[in-house]
């Protein structure tokens, strides 16, 4: 299926509070990629993590927001999460209201011919993204995940870890050709969750793996950060991208509601 496109307005790098919406968001340029910033208050609305409702489904956009709607809450961010498989279901951990729906996956990947690519997801190491219960995050590589036992809301896991205790994966090179729209999430020193997802234009979105790291590391002030999706990518933030119509198919999509005013 091919990515749905549209054309983003390229501003300043200047953080601005979305007119109605509360939400923190910026466009960033970086190494000639602009990319969008959602910066995550829990004060202006609740960070979610949503699958399809009936398992083995698509989920899309269209549907949290109806979803959203349904349950007398307005929709203001929204962003595909870690990688899936084909039925849907993701790759690796997934935790959505401390409920876990798919356990941790520490599997390397095994190659069925020479010269076969290794998915993104297995590019060791990959990593976790979670909530704990008092709202607090992180990002840990996968076994330090699993030794830490930490008690989460919602988790999700997925691969390349870009930036480890601020160091950029090691088979990340800044000369790769591989550029692709990308999207992902870090945590700063100080706690606070950062969404960036390419915007999504052809001449002005396309990146490879190791200039998104920098972007977490250099411009976001990011020591851990984690690679959720590529060229499928999509985000909504309510009051600067287009209205929601149709979307890709995905599985996990992390979503920030509020009460309908």
């Amino acid at each position: 299926m091919c990515p749905l496109r549209y054309s983003c307005r390229i501003a300043l790098v200047a953080v601005f509070l979305l007119s109605g919406s509360g939400l923190h968001a910026e466009i960033v340029p970086h190494r000639g990629i602009s990319f969008h910033i959602y910066r995550h208050d829990p004060a202006n609305g609740t960070l979610e993590l949503w699958l399809a409702k009936e398992g083995g489904k698509p989920n899309t956009f269209t549907e949290v927001e109806a979803r959203a709607k349904a349950s007398g809450k307005e929709l203001l961010f929204a962003l595909n999460a870690g990688i899936f498989e084909p039925d849907f279901l993701p790759t690796g951990l997934h935790v959505s209201e401390g409920k876990t729906v798919k356990d941790l996956n520490l599997q390397d990947h095994k190659k069925q011919r020479e010269g076969e690519f290794t998915p993104n997801f297995y590019l060791k190491p990959n990593g976790v993204f979670f909530v704990r219960p008092d709202g607090t995050a992180g990002v840990y590589e996968s076994k330090e995940y699993a030794r830490a036992g930490e008690s989460v809301r919602i988790a999700t896991q997925s691969g390349p870890l870009l930036v480890w205790d601020g160091k950029i994966h090691p088979v990340l090179t800044e000369d790769s050709t591989s550029v692709r729209y990308r999207n992902g999430v870090g945590v700063t020193p100080d706690g606070e969750i950062i969404f960036a997802c390419s915007v999504l234009d052809v001449e002005k979105g396309m990146s490879n793996l190791h200039n998104f790291a920098t972007l977490f590391r250099d411009k976001l002030n990011c020591p851990d950060a984690l690679y959720l999706d590529g060229d499928i990518s999509y985000i909504y933030l309510k009051g600067e991208t287009p209205p929601i119509t149709k979307t890709n198919w995905f599985g996990g999509i992390f979503v920030v509601t509020r009460p309908q005013p």
